[in-house]
């Protein structure tokens, strides 16, 4: 299916509310001791679904069918789904007046490549939280319609059997997204159990991990897309979280499709990682060696790959730092990567880290960066409080022991 990629008047509009891409954290910074002390304070519930306070991060716990699922999120974050992308909603609705515009075509035939199962979730959704079905429908699809943001990720290895993954997304500070961040924790039917950093009102695997230590992050590739027959990005990686027991199973999902959104996808495992390049009709895939692995927002392979030096001087910063600590890297250097502004974009006024992640696919546990009080210092520089997928996945949230799971 040819499309044209939407005009500049829309492309102008859609930047602001393509700042959506995840959600900010909610939750303020403090001492990290007062956070971890915090009783879980539930605020919602609907049949098994809940919402619930923990360490300063809503979380949502869902499960049931798909539709159930959507439901339930559409009813426990109505508010959430309705302030956070208020930019969005913004956008529709001007857009949706503009004789020429072509976003709501794109948005309705991008529908057909989608899962039913995340049709269903959607329509969920729009019934839960009482939103008309083509504005979910919209939300979902806009990350492949617009580029948008910067990224990071790297892998490294601490032990033979222990990867640690760490995953960074940049957006302008101008945008209150960054500091509503929701955890999802959803339960399906069908595949794996899983936790997932988004947007509120997404079906998306865009920042997460699964119950069998498969991780996945969405990234931008700075290619433009050409061919529109393809699944959407945010369902994509959902699928790829959802149904992924290996990085083999990745790269299996992945090459069965005859088209691709143009993004970059960085999965991770217990033992290893990899980074998918794909755009259009072009796939090619880089594994991890020598102990570590690391991308910014470029694609090194595939042919129509366009590298912007500010990229390649993030991935080189990076790798230098990676291979000079290789051996002796754990969380806490990680972390002290991820600081420099090299890494944290600190140094840009306007744009900067807003979502520090960091997995144990071996043991399950991750960490989320609570953003300081100020909208002008990095996500990163905030503490880090911990979770276990399978002790939200069951349902109690309660934690492992405290002396063997720190925050940082």
């Amino acid at each position: 299916m040819k499309y044209s990629r939407p005009d500049t008047v829309f492309l102008s509009i859609l930047f602001s509310a393509f700042a959506l891409v995840a959600s900010g954290c909610g939750g303020r910074n403090g001492n990290v001791q007062e956070l971890l002390n915090r009783p879980i304070e539930e605020t919602a519930h609907f049949h098994q679904s809940k919402k619930y306070i923990k360490h300063g991060v809503t979380v949502v716990y869902l499960t049931g069918t798909p539709y159930e699922i959507g439901f339930a999120h559409g009813k426990l974050c109505k508010n959430e789904i309705m302030d956070a992308n208020q930019y969005c909603w913004d956008a529709y609705e001007k857009l949706k007046n503009t004789p020429d515009g072509k976003w709501l075509p794109l948005s309705r035939s991008l529908e057909r490549y989608l899962p039913e199962e995340y049709i269903a979730e959607m329509k969920g959704i729009a019934d839960g939280a009482s939103i008309e079905y083509d504005k979910i429908l919209f939300l979902n699809t806009l990350v492949t319609i617009s580029e948008h943001g910067k990224c990071f990720a790297f892998s490294f290895r601490q032990t033979e059997s222990n990867i640690i993954t760490v995953r960074q997304i940049d957006i302008s500070n101008k945008i209150p997204l960054w500091k509503k961040m929701i955890l999802y924790i959803i339960k399906p039917q069908k595949g794996y159990g899983f936790a997932a950093l988004l947007n509120p009102g997404w079906v998306s695997g865009e920042t997460g991990m699964n119950e069998k230590g498969i991780t996945v992050s969405e990234n931008n590739i700075q290619i433009q897309q050409t061919q529109w027959d393809v699944t959407p990005i945010d369902q994509l990686s959902r699928k790829l979280l959802q149904y992924s027991k290996s990085i083999d199973d990745v790269g299996m999902i992945l090459r069965r499709l005859n088209a691709y959104p143009a993004k970059l996808i960085f999965a991770s495992s217990k033992k290893t990682a990899s980074i998918f390049e794909f755009a259009n009709n072009e796939i090619a895939s880089i594994d991890m060696t020598n102990g570590y692995l690391a991308m910014a927002n470029h694609a090194c392979m595939i042919p129509s790959k366009n590298i912007t030096s500010p990229s390649t001087r993030r991935l080189n910063f990076g790798n230098r730092f990676l291979e000079k600590n290789r051996g002796n890297m754990d969380i806490q250097k990680a972390i002290e990567l991820v600081r420099t502004p090299r890494i944290s974009w600190r140094w840009n006024p306007v744009v900067h880290n807003r979502q520090s992640i960091i997995f144990s696919p071996a043991t399950l546990d991750f960490w989320i960066a609570i953003p300081p009080e100020s909208d002008y210092i990095p996500a990163s520089y905030g503490p880090y409080v911990g979770f276990n997928l399978m002790q939200e996945l069951s349902g109690t949230g309660h934690e492992p022991n405290p002396e063997s799971f720190p925050a940082y």
